[in-house]
């Protein structure tokens, strides 16, 4: 099963809630934790981690030869991104604008283009007793976010029951490539106006790429706040609330995983997860 915890914005708990749903599911079962949100990873934080691997990620750059090209500007047309430019005596490449789709390799008739590389990051396994960890560190000044997700996904994709990827925040490029090829999508909300916004938007965006989903409520106060009552005016299932409390503010900064710190918060995020299996199995079938 892979489950992807997505949010419309930062810091609505995303990583709260995958570290501690993979804590909880380690317990019976084998988990890979990967951490998506490439900019800035954070999941193994809250682990100690044994194995610890770094292998370095890197990205097809266009290399022209101009002795061979003929400035035919076809590579120019395939181009979807503008990454290649012909003018009348030379080709300029902009590795920035690249998305490494060898179109412009596949097209040219002279073959005058070749397979270059660039590093765009890095991907880090480790190990703590029954989860495995995988997490993107994309370098900085580059904007492949979305090419280093999806080799992040790649690792070791079949070696565990469960598959967690904690997702960017938003809903752009590449949160849709973080939640691609999931069973679920766990959207994380904050009853604020703010936090409701973001989250109908992504809302959307889950319901286009036709991905079953369920909300989880963070830093809830209340039965019926605004996401609580938006959930039920859209019929959408709220798989759990987690409570406004110091303590579990005060866990979390401590770089501790509450479901082991605070007593009840086990049972509430098993309790999530066997709703999400639930819901898998539903659509399954």
């Amino acid at each position: 099963m892979k489950i992807a915890i997505a949010s419309g914005k930062g810091g609505t708990g995303k990583t709260l809630i995958a570290t501690n749903l993979a804590a909880v599911a380690a317990k019976s079962q084998k988990v890979k934790l990967y951490d998506l949100d490439v900019e800035e990873p954070n999941v193994a934080l809250f682990f100690n981690q044994e194995n610890k691997n770094v292998r370095p990620v890197e990205k097809m750059i266009p290399v022209v030869n101009e002795e061979v090209c003929d400035h035919c500007g076809i590579c120019s047309q395939v181009c979807e991104y503008h990454a290649i430019i012909t003018l009348a005596n030379q080709v300029m490449v902009f590795p920035e604008l690249c998305h490494s789709c060898y179109g412009c390799l596949e097209m040219c008739p002279l073959g005058a283009i070749e397979e270059g590389k660039k590093e765009i990051g890095q991907i880090l396994e480790s190990q703590s007793e029954n989860i495995g960890f995988v997490s993107g560190l994309l370098k900085i000044g580059e904007s492949a976010t979305a090419a280093l997700i999806r080799d992040t996904k790649k690792v070791d994709e079949n070696d565990a029951q469960l598959h967690i990827y904690d997702s960017p925040p938003g809903t752009s490029c590449p949160v849709i490539e973080a939640v691609n090829e999931v069973d679920f999508v766990v959207l994380v909300g904050e009853p604020t106006p703010f936090g409701l916004h973001d989250l109908d938007l992504l809302i959307q965006v889950v319901r286009q790429l036709g991905k079953p989903f369920g909300v989880v409520i963070n830093k809830a106060l209340d039965e019926q706040d605004l996401i609580t009552k938006y959930c039920q005016e859209k019929q959408i299932e709220i798989l759990g609330k987690i409570p406004l409390q110091q303590e579990i503010a005060r866990s979390y900064a401590q770089g501790q995983l509450v479901s082991k710190a605070l007593p009840n918060m086990e049972e509430l995020f098993r309790s999530i997860l066997q709703k999400i299996s639930q819901k898998v199995a539903e659509v399954a079938q």
